[in-house]
Formats: structure tokens, sequence, C-alpha cells
């Protein structure tokens, strides 16, 4: 079976820009195609109705396209691997929608462009009648369900929070998550609760006994398990159509970082100092926003003390450098292979200190974290990009940061927007 998947209210404005009461119309739709089994599942990513002046030919029964108004479109799809689904109409067709013996013949050379320029996933035709409508595998009579997303009914109630054209932008997103153990792991949860479809998870780390109390969806069986394998289950148990890329390694190595580079979201909950240097240099370099965050609990004194952050970085904010979150020396440590340890005579050796942690200081802090993601991708209004948690005064406070106008890693002479053409801070082994 083959889905075809609208975003809340597509369908309707699809239909709405493409119908013509007296000339047949035409659009093109760009599908990312999901392979579930033998089913695919095909959501529509782009929809570009033909305007007017790109048509050659457009009568009331028949239509023909200048070339160049497709070409781009399905350049991207073979760029992609994405699923094309051509549209057109029958506006005299009052009865049930139904292709006419001209549509078949059409449809033979155009599945055979189709399936030449993106193959390997199946392309779509998508017929308008005045009341209804039919699809099919482009070239066949396979047909094709036509169906809205579910977000218009697993997320209504938090469409009626920031609209539907927030939750769409949701599942378009390719997030990353650095770190899928305290904090990363009610991010990761509540994520998938609000509909990314999309994921990279990454964490060298494996479960251990001492994570249960503040990893989300862990149990004891998970011991010895990969931290971002019990994550991944975490997501699909709520999300079964979301894909998910999880990578056991440390981000700071050379190949695992460049895959950050084609995310377009970054949650850092690590507590690495190498680590949070990387992605703060991916986000301003890359122009990728993300999200620093950590928990910090003194057990040490009379009382114990807790405290969190939660940081936006993006083109318009301070940096981690700019704050001084960063100690320079950590990093180089930290970046350290083992030979490199071994020939340094100025390593002391890792400190090894065990951390207190509880989850619902992590799940405080985290949730903050990602109402301010929700913030920066639909327009919720919640503007703070700095913020400081007082835990023992119950306090969660908005900080008002400046960037440093010298900042050699955010700032005018900074490798900032560069993209490719600089170096990231990795750790090259071998």
């Amino acid at each position: 079976m083959i889905q075809l998947v609208f975003g809340p209210g597509d369908f309707e404005r699809l239909r709405h820009d493409i119908w013509h009461t007296t000339l047949e119309s035409a659009a093109i739709l760009l599908c990312e195609p999901d392979k579930l089994g033998e089913d695919w599942r095909l959501a529509v990513r782009e929809m570009h109705v033909v305007p007017d002046d790109q048509y050659e030919v457009r009568t009331a029964v028949s239509i023909r396209l200048n070339p160049t108004f497709g070409l781009p479109i399905e350049k991207k799809a073979s760029l992609k691997g994405w699923s094309l689904v051509y549209c057109h109409t029958h506006p005299h067709q009052t009865a049930s929608a139904t292709f006419s013996p001209v549509d078949d013949n059409a449809e033979v050379a155009l599945a055979e462009y189709a399936n030449r320029r993106s193959p390997s996933v199946p392309h779509c035709a998508l017929l308008f009648a005045k009341e209804s409508h039919a699809a099919r595998v482009l070239g066949s009579q396979e047909i094709v369900t036509v169906g809205q997303d579910d977000a218009g009914t697993d997320y209504d109630r938090q469409i009626r929070a920031f609209g539907s054209d927030g939750q769409v932008k949701l599942e378009r997103l390719r997030v990353a998550v650095v770190g899928t153990g305290g904090t990363g792991s009610v991010v990761t949860q509540q994520l998938a609760y609000l509909g990314v479809r999309n994921f990279l998870l990454i964490d060298p780390d494996t479960v251990e006994r001492t994570n249960l109390n503040r990893t989300v969806g862990a149990t004891p069986r998970d011991i010895g398990n990969a931290k971002v394998a019990v994550a991944q289950r975490l997501i699909h148990s709520l999300r079964p159509d979301a894909t998910v890329q999880s990578l056991v390694a440390d981000v700071v190595d050379e190949a695992i970082a460049k895959e950050l580079t084609a995310v377009d979201f970054i949650f850092c909950c690590t507590d690495s100092h190498a680590s949070r240097h990387l992605i703060n240099q991916v986000s301003y370099q890359y122009g990728i926003p993300a999200i620093d965050m950590g928990v910090a609990i003194d057990a040490t004194g009379a009382a114990v003390r807790f405290a969190g952050h939660v940081k936006g970085l993006t083109a318009q904010e301070p940096c981690l450098w700019c704050l001084g979150q960063l100690d320079s020396r950590q990093v180089r440590e930290e970046m350290m292979t083992v030979e490199q340890e071994k020939a340094d005579p100025y390593f002391l050796g890792r400190s090894g200190v065990v951390q207190p942690a509880v989850i619902s200081i992590n799940s405080t802090v985290a949730s903050a974290a990602v109402t301010m993601f929700l913030s920066i991708i639909t327009g919720l209004d919640a503007p703070a990009r700095y913020l400081v948690y007082d835990g023992n005064r119950q306090r969660l406070a908005s900080v008002v940061a400046q960037k440093d106008p010298n900042c050699v890693f955010c700032g005018p002479n900074s490798a900032a927007g560069a993209g490719d053409t600089q170096p990231l801070p990795v750790r090259r082994n071998g």
C-alpha cells in the first residue's frame, strides 16, 4: 500500500490553489518517502502549483507545461531521493474523479522519466475533479490512498497553542540530541511527544546501573546497552514512523562531528567542555541553531545546592565563550587521544568524580530547553534565550547577555558562517 500524506490543511490548500473553473491546471509535489515493511508513506513536503505563465498549452481538456518549471523540482527530488507527485485537474468532471485514456498515455513516459531521475521510490499522479479526487502510482492502475497527517488529531491540543504551521515545521526538522542520558533522555522523549520525526542521536556510553534513576526509558535489562539504543526505542514507542540515526560515538571525533552539519537543530546535553566547544562551533560556523544546557548539584556542604542553565546558540546570541562557560585547558585535554595523553607531561589524568544527579532537576532544565526550542521554531511567545535555574529558590530567570565583539568563535573575524570553508575543532585519530 502507498499512502500520500498531507500536513494539516495542506490538502485543502492545494485543491483551492490549483483549481480553475474552466481550464485544466497542474501542480508538482515533493514528498519524503518512508518505507514501512512492504508499504510506503509519502509525506508531502513541498507543493508547487504551476503559475499561469508556465503553461505552453492550456485548455479545458489538456495542458502542456514549460519544461523549465519542473526541472528544478525534479532535480531536488533526485538529490534528496524524494518522490514526485504530478497533479492535474478535470474541471468539468462532475462524477467521481477518473483518469482518462489521455492521462494513461501521458503517464507512461512521465513515469519512466521520474523513475530515472529519482529511482527506488514510488512516484504518483493525483487528480482533482469538481467534488472528488483520485490518486495512483504514476503510469499504473495501482491505487494510492490520500490522507492527512495525524498531527490534526494527535497534536490538536498543542496546535491550538502554536498553530498547524508550527506543527508542520516541527515534523520537517532533523534534530540532533548529543548526549542521551540525564537531560538528553528527557529532551528526546519530549521531542517525540511533540511530533518531531527525524532524529540524530549521539552518545558513546552504555547504560550502567547508576544511570537507571535518571535515564528516561531505561530499565535494568538495558544495563550494558548503548544509551542511544534506549533513546531510539523510546522514540519509536511514541512515534513508530520516526527516522532515527543512532551513533555510539564521541561527537568530537572528526567523522561524527561532520554528521552534525546536516541537521536543522542541535541539543547539547553533554557536560564535557570539548563537546560543548565543538557544538558551539558547529552552531555558529554552519548557522545551525542549538541549545546548550547543564545541571549542577553541590552536595559537599551542609546544604545541597542545585542549579542549571539553558542557553540558546544562534547568530544573534552570545556564544559559550562570550559567557566564559568553557575552559580552554579542559577543552584541550578532552580533545586528546590516548596516545597524546600519554605523551603530554602536563596531563594529570581525568578526575573521574561521580556527580550527583536527580531526575526531577534534570527534567526541569530539559523542559525549559524544549520550550525555548518551540519558541525558536514555532514562534511560541517565549523570547528568552538564556535562562538560569536556581533550584533552591525554585526560580527560573532570564538573563541578558552581550556578545563579545572580539570573540574569535562568534565575532565578525571568526569562522561564523564559514561552513565547509573552515575546519572544525575535532579530535583526529591516527
